[in-house]
């Protein structure tokens, strides 16, 4: 157990850092190889980086409603979430051991923020943030344009690739042995056999097509389950959400500029969050 919470720590805390890392990485090969930056990569890389600073200014600035007087924990608080298409619903005081206090359900305690959390899905290691429902938005836009930026630099690396491998492919000119030969373990073998391999360059390309694969899937997945109800932050309780409580008040044009993540509020005209009454 002791292990298993040391690991978790020590992920916590290096996982931002090679997310950083690998992102200057391949900005840098791409801005080598292409011979200078496209104004294309340079706004999509501008708001990964201004999302990710939303995204973790949001989590550090969310607070829970915290009770005064410690009543019994079987005491229960009226949860309006949208009073205007939905019934009030009924949810228990919580009181945790960890931030040493009261507050209303639904609500989560990160081991990694070391707080509490109303509305909360999960805590990003590579962001280094709890996403919330108040920056779930940013969340879907930063993975949207973080596989823009990796498919663009994808499209970059995979003709300089190529170019560098040309030499296996002479006497292979097959599709099946241009595809293995961009695939890390043949690389390897290879790099390991002294034949030609660009085995730095193959392992970016793999990794470009992994992230990028997986950010453009798990953005639409979450947009999806948030505008179809499936996106469930707290207990048995899912609604269909639209886009203006995902998003923020500007919509869509967050894709554009993180208007509700810098410029304003999460919160939509505060009617969508938790409630005292």
């Amino acid at each position: 157990m002791y292990k298993k919470r040391m690991f978790y720590q020590i992920a916590l805390k290096i996982c931002p850092f090679i997310a950083l890392l690998f992102s200057i990485l391949v900005t840098v090969i791409t801005f080598y190889i292409n011979q200078g930056l496209s104004s294309l990569f340079i706004f999509i890389s501008i708001q990964v980086y201004l999302n990710w600073y939303s995204i973790y200014s949001i989590s550090c600035n969310a607070t829970t409603l915290k009770r005064m007087n410690r009543e019994p924990k079987n005491d229960s608080v009226i949860l309006t979430i949208n009073s205007e298409s939905q019934s009030p619903h009924k949810f228990k005081y919580w009181y945790c051991e960890k931030c040493l206090n009261y507050t209303y359900r639904p609500t989560q305690h990160c081991i990694g923020c070391n707080k509490c959390f109303h509305f909360r899905d999960h805590h990003c290691f590579f962001i280094g943030a709890c996403i919330i429902q108040q920056n779930m938005g940013n969340f879907i836009v930063i993975c949207f344009h973080a596989s823009l930026a990796c498919f663009y630099s994808l499209s970059i690396l995979g003709p300089y690739l190529y170019a560098n491998l040309e030499e296996t492919f002479i006497k292979d000119p097959s599709v099946f042995n241009i595809i293995i030969s961009f695939c890390f373990p043949i690389a390897l073998a290879r790099y390991i056999s002294g034949k030609t391999s660009c085995l730095l360059l193959v392992t970016l390309f793999d990794a470009l097509w992994s992230v990028g694969l997986l950010c453009f899937a798990y953005s639409i997945w979450k947009l999806y389950s948030c505008l179809t109800g499936k996106q469930k932050y707290y207990g048995e309780i899912s609604r269909k959400q639209e886009l203006k409580e995902v998003f923020g008040s500007y919509r869509l044009c967050n894709f554009l500029f993180p208007y509700n993540g810098l410029a304003g509020t999460r919160d939509v005209n505060g009617k969508y969050q938790l409630k005292e009454v």
